[in-house]
C-alpha cells in the first residue's frame, strides 16, 4: 500500500521538502564510512602500579587439564575461551584440543581429512585457528592449504571447509576473526600488502561479508610510514594480530612496530588507541621508512636496544580496562603486561602483583609471561607444571590451604605433566 500524504499549504511543502532533504543526508551520512575515533593514551610503564593479589583479584581458579595418554600437551600456543571449552593449540604437536572448563579432556581435531604431512617441509596441518562464536565452530588455518579454511565443531569433528571469500591474497593472510555469523575479519601481512611488490591491494585488513559478499578495506599500507614491505625486519609475527576483545563482535588488530591499537566491529575500524610511550623505550621516529640506516638491520637494532617496545600484542578488554602486552627482547621485564583504566588513567602492571595467600602462593601468570584469553567476566593464562612444581617446593614451608583440586594435581601429577590454566577475576576497584 503507498503512502499518501496530503500537503495544505505552500510552507507545510517547504516543510515537507526540509523533513525529506534532512532525512536522505542523513541517511546519506549514515551510509557513508565511520571515521574511527582516536584516543590518545599516555602510558609510562616504569609507573605501573603493582601489589599483592588479594588488592587486584577477586578470584583465582587453577584448572589443572588432564593429563592422559589422549590429551598431552607441549605449550600452549594459544588459548580461547568459550561456552564450557578451553580450545588450546598445541603447534609442536600439530593438534588442536578441547577440554571442558574442569579441565577434562573432551575432544582433538587431530587431522584434517584429504590432508596429509609432509616431514620435509615445515608447515602445519593446523597452523593456527580462530574461533566463529556465532556457529560453535572452529575455524583452522591449514599450512597444507592455504586456499581454504577446515571447519570443526566443538566435539573435534570436521564439518567442512570453505574457501578464503573476497581475498586475493591468500599468501599473506596472517590472521582471521569472527564478527558475526557472516562477516569475518582478514589481517594481511604487511610484506604482501605493499603494492610495489605484488598485485594486491596496499590494505591490511579486509572486512568481508560472506552473505552480501561486501567487502570493507582498513589500514591502508602506506609507504610514507612503512619501508619497502618485501623485507622481512618489518614485520615480527607473534600471538595475533587480531584478539578477540572479550566483547562479542569485536577485536582488536596491531601490527609490528606500531603504538596504534585498532578495535574492529562489522562496519570496520571504530576506534584507534593510539599508545605514546616515553621516548627511551620507543622507536626511532624513522625507524619504518630510513632504509639507508634500517634496511636488514632491525632486528639487530632491537637485539642491541632491548628496552624498546617493538610490537603490542595481547589486547582485550575488561571492564573499563585496556590490557596488553608491550613485547621488548629484554628478558624478565616487569612492565609488559599492563592494565589501563580508560575512565580513570590507572595503570596497573599485571607482573608486579605478588602472589599470596589467596593464590596458595602459586604463580598468577604462566611460563609464557601474558594474558592469552578474556571471556569478557574474566582473563585466563597458563602454566607449565614445571613452574607449579617449582612453587609448589619454594612455598612448603608457608602451609598455603590448597583447594581439593589442587590437593589431588600436587599428589597425581609430575612435573611432566599438562599445563594448568589460570583464571583470573579482577576486583571491581580494579576494572
Amino acid at each position: 500500500m503507498a503512502l499518501k500524504i496530503n500537503v495544505f499549504s505552500c510552507s507545510g511543502n517547504k516543510l515537507l521538502l526540509l523533513i525529506l532533504f534532512t532525512s536522505l543526508q542523513m541517511y546519506s551520512l549514515a551510509q557513508q564510512k565511520q571515521i574511527p575515533d582516536t584516543t590518545i593514551l599516555r602510558i609510562d610503564p616504569s609507573n605501573a602500579m603493582g601489589g599483592n593479589c588479594d588488592k587486584i583479584y577477586s578470584d583465582i581458579n587453577y584448572i589443572p587439564l588432564e593429563n592422559s595418554k589422549q590429551c598431552l600437551i607441549s605449550e600452549i600456543n594459544k588459548l580461547e575461551v568459550v561456552g564450557g571449552y578451553f580450545i588450546v593449540l598445541d603447534a609442536s604437536s600439530d593438534q588442536i584440543l578441547v577440554f571442558n572448563k574442569d579441565g577434562s579432556f573432551h575432544a582433538k581435531c587431530g587431522n584434517i581429512k584429504g590432508l596429509h604431512k609432509n616431514p620435509s617441509i615445515r608447515r602445519n596441518m593446523f597452523r593456527d585457528f580462530c574461533i566463529n562464536r556465532y556457529r560453535d565452530q572452529i575455524v583452522v588455518r591449514s599450512g597444507l592449504d592455504p586456499e581454504n579454511l577446515y571447519l570443526f565443531d566443538y566435539n573435534g569433528e570436521e564439518v567442512g571447509k570453505t574457501a578464503l571469500a573476497n581475498i586475493d591474497n591468500v599468501k599473506g593472510l596472517n590472521g582471521i576473526n569472527y564478527l558475526d555469523k557472516s562477516t569475518c575479519v582478514y589481517a594481511i601481512s604487511s610484506i604482501y600488502a605493499n603494492p610495489d611488490t605484488s598485485k594486491y591491494k596496499p590494505f591490511e585488513l579486509f572486512i568481508v561479508d560472506s552473505i552480501s559478499s561486501n567487502t570493507i578495506a582498513e589500514v591502508p599500507y602506506n609507504p610514507n610510514e612503512i619501508a619497502n614491505a618485501k623485507w622481512m625486519d618489518v614485520q615480527i609475527v607473534l600471538a595475533g594480530p587480531l584478539y578477540y576483545s572479550g566483547i562479542n563482535g569485536t577485536c582488536f588488530f596491531t601490527r609490528s612496530y606500531d603504538y596504534n591499537i585498532y578495535k574492529i566491529n562489522n562496519r570496520g575500524v571504530s576506534d584507534i588507541y593510539k599508545v605514546l610511550l616515553p621516548i627511551d623505550i620507543s622507536l626511532p621516529v624513522d625507524f619504518l621508512v630510513n632504509e639507508e640506516k634500517y634496511r636488514g638491520k632491525r632486528i639487530d637494532y632491537l637485539t642491541n636496544n632491548r628496552q624498546k617496545v617493538f610490537v603490542i600484542s595481547n589486547v582485550f578488554v575488561l571492564g573499563d580496562n585496556l590490557l596488553f602486552t608491550l613485547n621488548t627482547t629484554r628478558y624478565g621485564d616487569e612492565n609488559k603486561i599492563l592494565s589501563y583504566n580508560l575512565g580513570t588513567g590507572a595503570l596497573y602492571s599485571l607482573l608486579r602483583i605478588s602472589p599470596d595467600v589467596t593464590s596458595f602462593f602459586l604463580p598468577v601468570l604462566g611460563d609464557r609471561a601474558s594474558i592469552q584469553a578474556c571471556d569478557g567476566q574474566s582473563i585466563y593464562s597458563s602454566v607449565s607444571s614445571l613452574h607449579m612444581f617449582n612453587s609448589f617446593e619454594d612455598n612448603k614451608d608457608k602451609h598455603p590451604n590448597y583447594p581439593p583440586v589442587l590437593k589431588k594435581y600436587f599428589s597425581t601429577q609430575t612435573r611432566e605433566g599438562n599445563p594448568v590454566i589460570i583464571q583470573l577475576k579482577p576486583k571491581a576497584m580494579f576494572k
